[in-house]
């Protein structure tokens, strides 16, 4: 584990920001997919075709250029302390504290504040509510 660990309050006033940068990831992140799909459609038809290989050449750019984006807005959130959990719905894990071990704080798109955690070990799919005492 490396990384600042940040307590729900500082978690929460980072959302503002995070949210706009996830919501920029999810954008994306179908955009990737949007352009491995070209790319993939093409290459049969540059396989049989030459004279269709520069067509095929410019999708795989395309290709490229968006995973250079997602990849930007990657380091984004990490250059904030945060982990990108799930590219293709926004989720954003802090590490923070909750009695005295280090779990992720977790926040996914569209939620207005940190209100949930999950171990280390623990998939987003496992999230607790924080407790009362350490939530804003």
């Amino acid at each position: 584990m490396k990384g600042k660990i940040f307590t729900p309050d500082e978690a929460n006033r980072m959302l503002p920001l995070v949210s706009r940068i996830a919501d920029d990831l999810v954008a994306t992140y179908e955009d990737v997919n949007a352009a491995i799909q070209a790319f993939e459609a093409e290459r049969p038809k540059a396989e049989a075709d030459e004279a269709r290989l520069p067509l095929l050449r410019e999708r795989d750019q395309e290709v490229t250029a968006a995973l250079d984006r997602l990849q930007d807005l990657i380091y984004e959130i990490e250059a904030l302390g945060g982990t990108v959990k799930d590219h293709q719905h926004g989720n954003i894990d802090f590490y923070g504290e909750v009695d005295g071990e280090i779990v992720y704080l977790c926040w996914q798109r569209g939620e207005d504040t940190i209100a949930f955690f999950h171990g280390l070990e623990e998939s987003s799919g496992q999230r607790h509510p924080l407790p009362a005492k350490i939530a804003a």
